[in-house]
């Protein structure tokens, strides 16, 4: 079924409303002082908003098929938010930090450099933990184990298409298929609107923030514009 540009417009307000109010929210409710562990997750919230944001400006600019690659691109951060707050356990974010210094270490010495931390003691215990958060088919577990499967299967799998080139994501260049980009926006804006919404979920729970007038308002709008979800 071919999407209403029209259609479009309405979910492109509507992720904006979204972003502009859990935005607000996390401004205002943000604890004072946080952990370690709490810096990472409003960092990765803030690079959320920040994705989301692109991914909208892509859409208002009618590049279908860049914004659902940048979509994707959420979609996988939120598996991960999304995982790291579903259980109370540091050992995920140690895991995932020394992922980040992992892949930090290597880009230093591919380039001449030595790494920031080159002199820490624990790089062994780092190259494990490391492996272990990116080892083949380890974000369909993380993806598992935090209830976002639907994310992982309709946004992050199927979006490989396009951040691959596959032969199919090419389809939307052809002069006679180019009616089909309304679709990929389509697409590309629900992942965002789902994405935020999760997201939000993650980091309330994470902080303990009961902010039910929120969850409420951003329910009804992501309903209102994608009334049968993702």
């Amino acid at each position: 079924m071919l999407r209403d540009p029209q259609h479009n417009r309405i979910a492109l307000t509507t992720c904006r409303s979204i972003r502009k109010r859990i935005r607000a929210t996390r401004q205002s409710l943000t604890p004072k002082e946080v952990t370690q562990d709490g810096a990472i997750v409003g960092l990765l919230m803030d690079k959320a908003d920040k994705t989301a944001r692109a991914v909208l400006t892509l859409v208002a600019r009618d590049y279908s098929e860049d914004a659902l690659v940048l979509a994707r691109s959420l979609a996988g951060l939120v598996i991960d938010v999304r995982y790291l707050t579903a259980a109370n356990d540091p050992d995920r974010f140690a895991s995932y930090r020394a992922t980040g210094r992992e892949a930090r270490r290597k880009i230093a010495e591919q380039c001449g450099f030595a790494p920031p931390d080159a002199g820490a003691p624990d790089w062994e215990d780092v190259k494990k933990r490391a492996k272990r958060w990116t080892q083949g088919g380890a974000i369909h577990e993380r993806a598992k184990k935090a209830d976002c499967l639907r994310l992982y299967e309709y946004a992050y799998r199927h979006g490989s298409s396009f951040e691959h080139s596959d032969a199919w994501s090419l389809l939307t260049y052809e002069p006679q298929n180019a009616k089909v980009r309304d679709n990929v926006s389509h697409l590309a804006l629900l992942v965002v609107a789902y994405a935020l919404v999760q997201a939000y979920r993650a980091w309330a729970q994470f902080f303990g923030v009961d902010e039910k007038p929120t969850q409420e308002a951003i329910k009804k709008e992501f309903l209102r514009a994608f009334p049968a979800g993702l």
